[in-house]
């Protein structure tokens, strides 16, 4: 193997050419493989002043320290152009949503809608839903972990009437990352689910959430994200990290969906925050029946 020069220059080139997303500093220009120790403090030490110019008004920082772990780094954007605001665009958003909230909730582009639900509360069966409700009126593209894997997507679907094999392919198998697949104008973004990268760091959940509502700006688009929670509280895994962004946020639990919070109310003298209904739903987990709104004196 060809030895690798360690330069300042083509180090500042990679990152600012290939690096994406945060990245450890020995995967710059590839010598994870080829690093001995002398290299090694080398490399740290160009890493370090790209970090820390000696004068930062005049050449800004080109990465940062992401702080989650020893030697992992990020790009520094600094590319930032004004907002245009003479060239505004429809306001609402056509999407349809499930239990009609959308009497209750407005939603703009660009934004974020999160279903939390506990274990088989019926959060995936609602998200094939508002796949269902929305079909042939707004592009859709639904990036899936596939958990239960794809016989059993395909006959959730087909229960709802949609035939997985006939249609048009929407459906990506995505595991992590899904903020790199947020590309397309006027699409319909549904994530089914973000779950902890490591299966125990649930406070990088929050921050997922927030990569993916960064990357809709500016697209009239909005993102569908589904999120694990606790049966004993409404918000996610990741807690109150995942609240920041969405535009609304559902809890749901066995038979009970809620409103934890909506920015926008539809009727302003009404906010919907905290309403609740009752439902059940089929043997498929997609039929939502017997819907019941409660009040704040019982079931209306």
């Amino acid at each position: 193997m060809a030895e690798i020069e360690i330069t300042k220059y083509a180090i500042e080139q990679w990152i600012t050419q290939v690096a994406t997303g945060e990245f450890h500093y020995r995967s710059v220009l590839g010598l994870n493989q080829v690093l001995d120790p002398k290299a090694d403090n080398k490399l740290r030490g160009i890493i370090w002043e790209l970090c820390n110019p000696k004068d930062p008004i005049k050449t800004p920082p080109i990465i940062e320290s992401v702080g989650r772990r020893d030697g992992y780094y990020r790009s520094v954007e600094n590319g930032a152009e004004p907002i245009d605001f003479t060239k505004l665009r429809p306001k609402d958003f056509p999407i349809i949503l499930p239990f009609d909230l959308r009497k209750y909730v407005f939603i703009y582009p660009d934004t974020t809608i999160i279903y939390a639900g506990s274990k088989s509360s019926g959060k995936s069966g609602l998200i094939y839903q508002t796949i269902k409700l929305n079909w042939g009126r707004i592009n859709i593209k639904l990036l899936s972990n596939m958990e239960g894997g794809r016989e059993q997507m395909y006959d959730r679907f087909k229960a709802m009437g949609l035939d997985l094999a006939t249609l048009p392919k929407f459906i990506y198998h995505v595991d992590e990352n899904f903020h790199d697949y947020i590309k397309e104008k006027d699409t319909l973004y549904v994530v089914d689910y973000i779950d902890a990268p490591e299966g125990d760091d649930f406070y990088l959940i929050g921050a997922q959430v927030k990569k993916i509502d960064h990357k809709l700006q500016g697209l009239n688009s909005i993102a569908l994200i589904g999120l694990q929670k606790p049966s004993t509280r409404d918000t996610a895994f990741g807690g109150e990290q995942t609240l920041k962004v969405a535009s609304l946020y559902l809890a749901m639990d066995s038979h009970k969906l809620k409103i934890v919070d909506a920015k926008v109310p539809v009727d302003k003298t009404v906010h919907p925050k905290n309403m609740q209904w009752s439902f059940s739903y089929d043997d498929e987990g997609t039929a939502f029946k017997n819907i019941v709104r409660k009040s704040s004196d019982g079931f209306i």
